[in-house]
């Protein structure tokens, strides 16, 4: 079961080539930013993206024919259940139009599934960001005009669900679970028996602040912000995803900056880097409370979580709740290829756009 696994970022192109679930050769391929600024529109990317992904394979060794399937991130489509999706067209005319947001993960569906088109074998995506499975009461906000929406890093949660799972010798399905991901953006969810019931979402500043995202802020200072400062929607969006957090209150977006900026005796960053974990320990609160009962399990993962100090400020506020277990691997090429790995295995698993 030779898997190709293709994951499409900002400004990289991850390809992997796994044998179910064991890596057999990987690649990161880092695009200058000029070379990308110089392609008008994300789609108009796609055929500089293919390029890479061609040289990828002549230099791995494997012939696409070596392949059962092939697997990509993404994409930012319309409101889904969790699992292995088939690329169809439809989804990737959803995808193009934007109707729901644009991710350059949507080029890696529509490469892997010309791929496959052209050889004959399946092409799939895994939990995309915009799963969606929360209970009706967890959408209603204090305005009938405003519902809240799921939008997260659904494939590293659902993937470090089943894997503390599997480590204590049960399902995912079996357990309630709290998730926290701690990477650019920062989602606490609430998983209630495989179900994701509740999730915070910082791209819509909905969240724990992150290290450019605003987060949750009181409504009439932000309303006042607005108006006083006359900004347009766009700017608006720009503020609230990429404008905030610790980037707009010390100008750094990082923890290795932010960490030499505290243990250079900044004051000010130590108190905006608690603050940030203040407001991830209280996410996982109430995350916990979502759950009527005490959780079986704590689970924190995401690349700041390899931060002793900012786990440091956050362990007190939770570990008394469950047992924590943190892993901050977020491996989403091997989730992915996971993922595909289940759906070829039980076919019966494989959902349709």
């Amino acid at each position: 079961m030779i898997l190709f696994v293709i994951n499409i970022g900002a400004s990289s192109t991850k390809l992997a080539v796994y044998l179910g679930e064991q890596e057999l050769t990987t690649q990161t391929i880092r695009h200058p930013s000029q070379e990308l600024k110089d392609i008008d529109g994300l789609w108009n990317q796609l055929d500089y993206r293919r390029r890479a992904v061609e040289q990828f394979l002549q230099k791995s060794g494997f012939s696409l024919t070596d392949f059962a399937a092939i697997v990509s991130r993404g994409p930012v489509v319309k409101p889904l259940k969790s699992g292995t999706y088939e690329i169809n067209e439809a989804m990737l005319q959803d995808a193009k139009s934007g109707k729901y947001g644009m991710h350059p993960c949507g080029l890696g569906c529509q490469i892997a599934y010309d791929i496959a088109k052209q050889h004959n074998i399946p092409a799939f995506t895994v939990d995309p960001p915009c799963v969606d499975e929360m209970i009706d009461v967890a959408r209603i906000t204090g305005l009938p005009q405003i519902e809240r929406v799921s939008f997260f890093q659904a494939l590293n949660h659902k993937a470090k669900g089943r894997e503390y799972a599997k480590s204590i010798g049960r399902t995912y399905e079996q357990l309630n679970l709290v998730i926290t991901h701690l990477g650019s953006g920062i989602s606490v969810a609430s998983h209630e028996h495989g179900r994701v019931i509740d999730v915070t979402n910082g791209l819509h500043g909905d969240s724990p602040f992150g290290f450019d995202r605003v987060g949750t802020l009181p409504a009439k200072a932000w309303a006042e912000f607005c108006i006083k400062n006359k900004l347009t929607l766009e700017e608006l969006k720009e503020i609230i995803n990429g404008g905030g957090g610790t980037q707009a209150h010390l100008n750094a977006n990082n923890a290795i900056e932010i960490e030499t900026m505290i243990q250079n005796g900044d004051t000010h960053a130590e108190l905006i880097f608690r603050a940030m974990a203040f407001q991830v320990g209280k996410g996982i609160g109430a995350a916990a409370a979502a759950l009527s009962g005490k959780p079986d399990a704590i689970i924190i993962t995401g690349g700041l979580a390899h931060s002793t100090r900012f786990m440091g400020h956050i362990k007190p506020m939770v570990e008394w709740m469950a047992p924590l277990y943190v892993n901050p691997d977020d491996n989403e090429v091997r989730s992915l290829a996971q993922g595909a790995a289940r759906a070829l295995e039980q076919t019966n698993l494989i959902k349709q756009y």
